[in-house]
């Protein structure tokens, strides 16, 4: 299916290993959250260059049951490496892999049987390091290029040794005749690895970002998908609302909607059918959504022998507790206690920490959190009818807030979302920002092209805010940059570019000390503090074209986020 944000991705990937033929090597790192299609993309990358005779394509999946057995499918899948092209019964033990590799890569299989003797022996550190030395004694024996690829790659950290991923970083200055593709479901602590672990002059990870569809690419999807139906701009807004556009959830939704009303011309999808989909995929018991979220909240189960305060913990944040203090209260625990169990919880991936903030970055997740398995863990009679009805109206209660919404000025958003600050600091794409305290907030002025201004007065001073729908250029820039002498004693200035802005015009605004947030970001902040997201229609849309930059030999590359890509 053409996404712009997979295509991207394909062609960035399919750069990097015309890169390794040539003899220059740059990693990658594809991450984003469960159910984007991370999965999917790598296994197509792997077909797609099974076929090629310069190279060796080694998929390892890392979420396993433990170490060892990691360690084994790893060995099994250097092994398979070189029997694609030449079998189609490919052994499905490891001992029947060593016998049908060993005539072809001896020297590899040597170092497969001593691993395996270590593992008897119980030298697990050393193990690992010589689990790690595989793909390169591999792509030596053969005289090729080997793309490794490990799926979730953050689950190395179960390998039986200290630091994993210290040996990782150390061989992959060694191997340079290997290409390393990992992904990752964890975004902040797969970052935090980057960072801290594999940021190396020769080994460095090129980061990109899966990110869920944006709202074109929703509006694409329900078109290719259900090609015999018609969907009002209300509707695509609140099932983008509900999902944030996570594939997962719309393929899950439509296959339900697909159930309940099956047509074969073109009409209009009803909203009482979309909200009883949501209902069902929520609420019954089959409901694969549902299902999903109670095996999200096992996870919990895991971290402690009773899960309660966790639990609880996840509840204080879908009801908008997001510092420790208020969580602790409606948990009923001590300070000490609620910031033991909230860091836990993010480092189990549950929970996000956004400096001083925490947050449950999935917003169905949360909403079924509050309104289904709160409100039915805590009724006194059985009576699921009553249940179901009332989240059958909450979500008709969000639909009408997203049609009331369709229309209304961008700037009252805004306005809301500055007087929910509290003196926080929080963290949105590797980007720290302040949210002050506010003692008021004042709509200002329209100036030209749709650009609206807003100055929150606080303790920490005066700070102006630029607020445009419309593509930045070069004339619109200098106006803003104008506008802005006119005041005085003016301490922060924000421009708010939600249409995109042009190359030139970001650098005109970074010389006038102008802080650019875009859509994504003003976004993030707006799930922080519990506000609806903005949604622009088709109509708006961003307009900024974009281009993948090589990056820096060193350094980590910015993501690539399918708003920005649109």
């Amino acid at each position: 299916m053409p996404f712009l944000i997979r295509e991207a991705i394909q062609t960035r990937l399919q750069k990097r290993v015309e890169d390794i033929e040539n003899g220059y090597r740059q990693n990658i790192g594809i991450i984003g959250s469960s159910g984007v299609g991370k999965t999917q993309l790598l296994c197509e990358f792997f077909q797609s260059i099974s076929r090629n005779a310069k190279l060796l394509p080694v998929y390892v999946k890392a979420e396993t049951i433990d170490g060892r057995q990691l360690m084994h499918q790893w060995m099994g899948a250097v092994l398979s490496a070189i029997l694609l092209d030449r079998t189609l019964n490919i052994p499905k033990t490891l001992n029947g892999l060593l016998r049908e590799a060993e005539s072809i890569i001896p020297k590899t299989v040597m170092a497969v049987k001593h691993l395996q003797r270590l593992l008897r022996q119980d030298k697990n550190a050393l193990a690992v390091k010589e689990l790690w030395m595989l793909s390169g004694t591999l792509a030596r024996e053969m005289g090729k290029k080997v793309v490794l690829m490990i799926d979730e790659f953050q689950a190395l950290e179960k390998l039986p040794a200290s630091d994993p991923f210290l040996l990782l970083g150390k061989q992959m200055m060694i191997d340079k005749d290997v290409l390393y593709v990992v992904t990752s479901s964890s975004v902040d602590r797969a970052r935090e690895i980057f960072r801290e672990k594999l940021s190396l002059l020769f080994g460095n990870f090129e980061v990109l970002e899966l990110a869920p569809f944006g709202f074109m690419e929703m509006e694409q999807y329900l078109a290719t998908r259900m090609p015999a139906h018609r969907w009002t701009s209300e509707l695509k807004k609140f099932i983008f609302h509900m999902t944030d556009g996570e594939p997962l959830y719309l393929d899950l939704l439509i296959h339900r909607l697909e159930q309940i009303e099956v047509r074969e011309f073109p009409q209009s999808v009803s909203a009482t059918a979309l909200l009883d989909a949501f209902c069902q995929e929520l609420f019954d018991g089959k409901g694969c959504i549902a299902l999903l979220f109670e095996k999200r909240l096992v996870q919990c189960s895991h971290l402690a022998k009773y899960r309660g305060p966790y639990v609880r913990a996840m509840l204080a944040l879908s009801h908008g507790r997001h510092k420790v203090i208020p969580i602790a209260a409606f948990i009923e625990e001590t300070v000490a206690e609620t910031q033991k169990v909230l860091k836990r919880l993010v480092e189990d991936g549950l929970v996000a920490k956004s400096r001083s903030l925490y947050h449950i970055q999935d917003f169905l997740f949360r909403f079924w959190l509050r309104e289904v398995f709160q409100k039915r863990h805590g009724a006194f009679l059985p009576e699921e009818r009553m249940l179901r009805k009332h989240l059958f109206d909450e979500l008709n209660r969000v639909l009408n807030l997203c049609e009331r919404m369709t229309d209304e000025d961008l700037g009252f958003r805004v306005e809301a979302l500055l007087k929910e600050f509290r003196n926080e600091g929080v963290e949105i794409d590797q980007k720290k920002i302040s949210c002050p305290q506010f003692s008021e907030v004042v709509l200002l002025r329209h100036l030209p092209h749709s650009i609206f201004s807003l100055i929150g007065r606080g303790a920490r001073g005066r700070w102006l805010f630029y607020l445009s729908s419309e593509w930045i250029g070069e004339s619109e820039i200098e106006k803003v940059v104008a506008d802005t002498k006119h005041l005085n004693k003016i301490r922060h200035k924000v421009l708010i570019t939600l249409g995109g802005i042009d190359q030139n015009a970001r650098l005109i605004a970074q010389e006038a000390k102008l802080q650019l947030w875009d859509l994504r970001q003003l976004n993030a902040l707006l799930d922080l503090y519990d506000q609806p997201k903005i949604i622009l229609s088709s109509e708006q849309g961003i307009h900024e074209p974009q281009e993948i930059h090589e990056p820096n030999v060193g350094s980590v590359a910015q993501d690539l986020s399918a708003l920005e890509l649109q």
